[in-house]
């Protein structure tokens, strides 16, 4: 792994003759977003951990594992907390009824589950 810019790019190695994978995180400026110089789109880390359990659901299908239930079970806690986070943060509460919710579609605007976006006009 190499940062490109740090807590925004990265570039992932690639394996068994693979390219380089870019990774971008992104940017935004502003009061809430101290040390930032410049701006541009990019994921969050919700979106890395949705990948990453699809993968490992993906790899535990291929050859079930007990490592690899309790993988996926701490990358749903993880992604769990990003989105109750974020929901603190925005005022809002989330409400989920099981952790499957959180692989659902996200808001095309915040990149959140459960904002509020959907009810604005674009």
């Amino acid at each position: 792994m190499k940062i490109t810019d740090a807590g925004h790019c990265y570039i992932a190695e690639g394996l068994d003759g693979g390219e380089p994978q870019r990774i971008r995180f992104v940017k935004r400026e502003g009061d809430n977003f101290p040390f930032n110089d410049g701006s541009y789109g990019g994921t969050n880390c919700q979106e890395i951990l949705r990948i990453l359990i699809d993968r490992c659901e993906f790899l535990y299908k291929q050859k079930p594992c007990a490592e690899t239930e309790c993988i996926i079970a701490n990358l749903r806690s993880a992604l769990l907390l990003f989105e109750l986070r974020a929901a603190r943060r925005h005022d809002r509460q989330l409400e989920l009824v099981s952790t499957d919710q959180l692989m659902s579609d996200t808001c095309k605007i915040c990149g959140h589950i459960g904002c509020h976006h959907e009810n604005e006009a674009l």
